[in-house]
């Protein structure tokens, strides 16, 4: 993006935007200002919100947007740019944080704005991928056991179902052999369409367990987070309540305030002082200067 247009910026970080169905209003004429304040909300989106692909990345890479001052957050998108998106953005983290530069700004952000964009295709493909292979033994192992229960085939070319036992007629005498008969088996048209339809269900039950196992491991992961969140808020919390433990009793008072109570103070102490000494002082040494200073007073010539 070359710099000069700043109408060809706009269109493009609007295209952005709504490339991320970034929910937010966006004031457009603060943008155009360059205040940084416009466009860290846009990054921290981006990165957060946009994508749970990008979100768990960023967990792997044990990178934490939230709860950072505006230099800390530059800093850290600045270093997973580098490390994960292998970007690096035109400006510099001092001149990203200033007023100004706002087409280069714009820049950046439609930068990032790919970057995750393209990233994010990247990992779900790859997890559709790894979602299929696991798929395929699954189904594999339910069609080598649903196969464990077909039919058993004799020598004369009938099939027996293994979980059925031929039942035998027993007769009272001496008839051996040929009173041993099994019972007529079914035929085998009907058993072939029941065996298939098994089959189908079993193929389709052992997706939709894989479907929610992978279901579950993503909540576990966004489970993981939400609890290391919460451990990152109780430190938070534990650490205002030292601060406030430590702050109990005392009182802030800005520097200038101090330095100006310090300095009435000290002149109510002189004036005290003095005062303490002219009643010390015996009452003739008071009264010769109080004529010294009458003599003193200088007196204007008669005109």
């Amino acid at each position: 993006m070359a710099t000069g247009d700043l109408k060809g910026s706009l269109r493009k970080i609007e295209q952005g935007l709504r490339l991320l169905n970034y929910p937010r209003d966006v004031d457009y004429t603060v943008l155009v200002k360059g205040d940084p304040a416009a466009f860290l909300p846009i990054i921290s989106y981006s990165f957060t919100s946009f994508s749970t692909y990008i979100a768990e990345l960023l967990v792997k890479c044990d990178v934490e947007l939230t709860a950072k001052s505006d230099l800390r957050f530059i800093e850290a998108i600045y270093k997973v740019l580098r490390d994960q998106f292998q970007y690096k953005p035109i400006l510099t983290k001092q001149q990203f944080l200033q007023f100004g530069f706002a087409e280069r700004k714009m820049q950046i952000v439609c930068d990032i704005i790919n970057c995750v964009v393209k990233k994010h295709k990247e990992l779900s493909n790859s997890n559709k991928v790894k979602s299929q292979t696991r798929k395929k033994p699954k189904s594999f192992t339910c069609e080598v056991w649903s196969n464990c229960d077909n039919v058993l085939t004799l020598p004369n070319g009938s099939a027996l179902n293994s979980k059925q036992k031929p039942l035998v007629e027993r007769h009272s005498g001496n008839e051996v052999g040929d009173d041993l008969r099994p019972l007529p088996l079914p035929a085998q048209g009907g058993g072939e369409e029941e065996l298939h339809l098994d089959h189908d269900v079993v193929e389709v039950k052992c997706e939709q367990v894989a479907e929610d196992n992978s279901q579950i491991e993503f909540l576990k992961s966004q489970l993981a987070d939400c609890q290391e969140k919460l451990h990152k808020l109780d430190w938070m919390e534990d650490k205002l309540h030292g601060l406030e433990e430590k702050l109990k009793g005392k009182v802030i008072i800005d520097e200038k305030d101090w330095n100006n109570l310090l300095s009435r103070v000290l002149l109510l102490e002189t004036q005290l002082l003095l005062q303490s000494k002219k009643r010390d002082l015996p009452p003739e040494f008071s009264n010769v200067t109080q004529e010294c200073t009458c003599s003193r007073i200088p007196v204007s010539p008669a005109m």
